[in-house]
């Protein structure tokens, strides 16, 4: 199967830089065919961390077909655009997509959770003035106009 271990700092059939050698290159990759790689940084923007990255970091990145980037989350637009692509179309609800067994499973759930919410909050929730309908709110609130994919990742 697939394995992931930290990528070797090798550049082509030189080594690189004993400088750069040393450097954590942040790139991991995952041994399969062809192969994958997992690029991290601790949510820190890559402009902030590039002109540190080893070279072999910046080859994978050149090579790849595709990358995809963790969202900004402190970005006001990002936000706004995520808010908005997780609802259905006007007009659609979630009961318009799915079977009709499946809404109410979901349904059932979602009642019962809102329902034990109080019951496993914790007290230093409580003691930050956190409310079980506000939890609620904030982890399925509208509910029932988002995308499946959406409420999946609830």
């Amino acid at each position: 199967g697939d394995r992931i271990g930290p990528s070797s700092l090798l550049y082509g059939a030189h080594r690189l830089p004993i400088e750069q050698e040393e450097l954590n290159s942040f790139l991991w990759t995952v041994k399969r065919n062809p192969p994958a790689y997992l690029f991290g940084t601790i949510h820190v923007p890559y402009t902030r961390v590039w002109d540190f990255i080893p070279q072999n970091s910046k080859k994978a990145f050149q090579e790849s077909n595709n990358v995809y980037f963790e969202l900004d989350l402190t970005d006001p637009y990002t936000i706004s655009a995520l808010a908005s692509c997780q609802m259905l179309p006007q007009g659609e609800n979630l009961q318009d997509v799915l079977p009709k067994d499946l809404y109410r499973r979901l349904k059932r759930h979602l009642e019962y959770v809102k329902l034990m919410m109080p019951h496993w909050m914790t007290p230093d929730q409580r003691g930050k003035g956190l409310y079980a309908d506000y939890l609620f709110n904030a982890i399925a609130g509208n509910w029932e106009r988002k995308r499946p994919v959406w409420v999946m990742l609830m």
